[in-house]
């Protein structure tokens, strides 16, 4: 049992395909931290809409009486007074509160929708990148393999110094793209290390990555989490406004006992600023009046953004989708046709390394170019998400 215990961590701590990538935020640092600094601001919001605490007062004092012929004494004194914001309109300040709360709430449901999805973004890349890699070695170990044809065909004056120059530097510089390529991928790989703090990531699978598709359907703009926000904090600041439009904005209460000597009083205080003479209650509507308009401005400006950006991005995924399905489904099926046949020539001794050669390094050429608008398909694709608050593969 413990060693199937053992196993079965290590197995979770080096998780490799995105599905246990994105379990793991439940117990990130990150994700954490996001969610303990949402509790605190509505902690925070919530003691600003409180009611102070009452005051306890009390005072001791020995009173000498001998000059009017009466006994000495202690004398003494006990109160409590309580100020009390909007008594009245307990009801229009906790709607501020509650409305604050849910924009609070939604702003953190939107920053950890964005980490995720910043994680399945760089998951995306990477695979591209370790996809990139392995194709390129391939094609470099296929090429490196006929290099000593070339050589040979050089010796027996078949072709010039300069086709060997040239096919030697070609081979050179794909070496080169395959370690340069490696280095891309494991840089990757550690930023998706970075984000995902609560695993030790060293590889991935890449078998659960989003297909790409043509047309991307956006959510409707009412669906927005950061419209949302913005509406939840126009509501609270209305509220504000109609909590300052209030005659009594606040009273304060208070009570009393005092004896001295021989005499005991009882008193009762009754508090009322005359609010509606006061040039704050004015500006403190006027303050909450421009923010209700300025969050009204600031959603309409950022309703406006999102759906021209998504339609600029819808129109740049179908162009990238339309190149990357061409240089799969037609070119590089062309290309391999035609390495094979030159291949099948130069083994039959009816053709000559150099068209063979030609041909792979054609074909090389598309592999990479479509890898590499596949991988720019997907940091499109969701940069798209992020700013339409998408779902992970929502697209139809």
């Amino acid at each position: 049992m413990k060693i199937i215990l053992i196993i079965s961590m290590f197995i979770t701590l080096n998780a490799t395909n995105l599905s246990q990538i994105l379990n793991s935020l439940e117990s990130s640092k990150k994700s954490q931290s996001i969610r303990e600094k949402s509790k605190s601001d509505i902690a925070q919001n919530e003691l600003d809409g409180a009611y102070a605490p009452p005051s306890f007062e009390a005072s001791l004092s020995h009173a000498d009486a001998i000059a009017a012929g009466e006994k000495d004494g202690l004398e003494y004194a006990l109160g409590i007074s309580q100020e009390i914001d909007n008594p009245f309109d307990r009801d229009t300040k906790n709607l501020g509160i509650k409305e604050y709360n849910k924009a609070i709430r939604q702003e953190t449901k939107h920053e950890l929708h964005l980490l995720e999805l910043n994680i399945i973004s760089k998951y995306h890349t990477a695979c591209v990148s370790k996809e990139m890699q392995e194709k390129s070695a391939l094609l470099y170990k296929e090429q490196s393999d006929r290099f000593s044809q070339i050589q040979r065909a050089y010796e027996l004056g078949e072709i010039s110094r300069k086709d060997l120059l040239f096919n030697k530097l070609d081979l050179a510089k794909l070496q080169q793209n395959v370690s340069s390529y490696k280095r891309v991928y494991l840089s990757e790989v550690s930023q998706l290390q970075g984000l995902s703090d609560s695993l030790v990531i060293t590889e991935i699978d890449c078998n659960d990555l989003v297909q790409p598709a043509r047309e991307i359907k956006i959510r409707a703009i009412e669906e927005h989490g950061e419209l949302k926000a913005i509406e939840y904090k126009k509501n609270a600041s209305k509220a504000l406004y109609n909590l300052h439009s209030s005659s009594i904005s606040s009273l304060e209460y208070g009570l009393g006992y005092e004896k001295e000597l021989d005499m005991r009083r009882y008193t009762l205080g009754l508090s009322i600023p005359l609010g509606a003479l006061s040039s704050q209650k004015e500006m403190l509507k006027a303050q909450q009046y421009a923010l209700t308009s300025s969050y009204a401005f600031e959603k309409d400006a950022l309703q406006s953004e999102i759906q021209s950006y998504s339609k600029i991005a819808q129109n740049t995924l179908a162009t990238l989708y339309d190149e990357f399905t061409l240089l799969e489904n037609e070119i590089l099926p062309l290309n391999e046709d035609l390495v094979r046949l030159s291949k099948s020539a130069l083994l039959e001794g009816e053709g000559d390394i150099m068209e063979y050669l030609d041909a792979s390094r054609s074909y090389s050429l598309n592999v990479i170019e479509m890898l590499e608008i596949k991988k720019t398909y997907y940091t499109e694709l969701f940069e798209l998400y992020k700013k339409a608050d998408m779902e992970h593969g929502e697209q139809k």
